[in-house]
């Protein structure tokens, strides 16, 4: 099958991101803003040459996917790999119409969540069911041997909508953490509330060289911690389950609760996350049943079955 990744962003090593479909598809990634640039005629025959067209729907790419979609011949599947809300508040009013046609003429709907499934079958004729991501365990676990790991928490972030609840929790937590810096900005919203809040010390991990390098250190932590209020995908739990570590967040998170269903804590309980890192530090035998868990869960992930549900969608 001849496969084309209609994205915004054109490279795609393997790693943990929608652009890995073009890598297990043995695909191509086409650069969608370029489309409709001023000065840029698209030969929109160009897309005949492809079996199927995986769109990764951004708002900057609605109106290009439905010329795609109504001038190849390519099937179509859309992939709504963000939550619910950015398609449902931040996507513009006029933009939200041109989705849901764009919805109605694909041939289906992939979505990374099963609580957005029923949304999204009111929303088109189509059919329309969880994918997900495919996760690259087998390169991990060539990146990141066992190690022995460290007293420290992997934090999801310490900036955006999150932020307040994680910082909340670390610091009735008490335990050093390290955090994955990708912006200067974080440091810069984090300093002036350590002022009034007393942290534990957090390492801000300045990291240029990508996931790869954040994978090979994250697999020195001892657990991840997230507290989400996002219904999403769930990157990090999924990542701590490859690192063979366990990791607290919110069953919002579409991975945590596949992967560690008695670790699950609303985006609010702090005092629920609080007692889970209590136990998983001071508990051997539940840290190792967690981990272990997981990871006869991570099959779900694989290439192989993340494959077989989008051929099961489009057929």
């Amino acid at each position: 099958m001849k496969f084309c990744l209609l994205s915004t962003e054109p490279d795609h090593p393997e790693k943990n991101h929608i652009n890995n479909w073009a890598t297990i598809m043995g695909g191509t990634i086409y650069n969608g803003p370029f489309c409709d640039q001023e000065n840029n005629e698209i030969d929109y025959d160009y897309f005949d040459r492809f079996d199927l067209i995986m769109v990764a729907l951004r708002q900057e790419l609605i109106d290009t996917a439905i010329n795609v979609t109504q001038r190849s011949k390519a099937k179509t599947v859309i992939f709504l790999d963000r939550e619910v809300d950015y398609y449902t508040t931040h996507t513009l009013r006029d933009l939200q119409a041109k989705m849901v046609e764009l919805l109605n003429i694909a041939d289906a709907v992939a979505v990374i969540h099963d609580e957005s499934i029923e949304l999204f079958e009111t929303l088109t004729c189509r059919p329309v069911g969880l994918v997900g991501l495919p996760f690259p365990l087998e390169r991990v676990r060539r990146l990141c041997p066992p190690v022995q790991k460290q007293p420290e928490i992997e934090l999801g972030s310490v900036s955006g909508r999150n932020a307040l609840f994680n910082l909340t929790a670390m610091a009735e937590i008490g335990m050093p953490c390290v955090v994955d810096m990708q912006d200067q900005l974080e440091m810069n919203y984090f300093q002036p509330i350590r002022k009034y809040v007393p942290f534990p010390p957090i390492r801000f991990r300045q990291n240029s060289s990508g996931w790869d390098y954040y994978m090979t250190q994250a697999n020195y932590s001892l657990l991840g911690l997230h507290l989400d209020c996002r219904y999403a995908w769930g990157r990090l739990p999924v990542e701590c389950a490859a690192l063979r570590m366990p990791c607290v967040a919110p069953p919002s998170l579409f991975t945590q609760k596949i992967l560690f269903p008695d670790l699950c804590v609303t985006h609010h309980d702090i005092q629920g996350a609080v007692t889970l890192v209590n136990r998983l530090v001071s508990n051997a035998k539940f840290y190792e049943e967690a981990v272990s868990y997981a990871e006869s869960q991570l099959k779900f992930f694989s290439y192989e079955e993340t494959k077989k549900r989008l051929f099961n969608l489009i057929s």
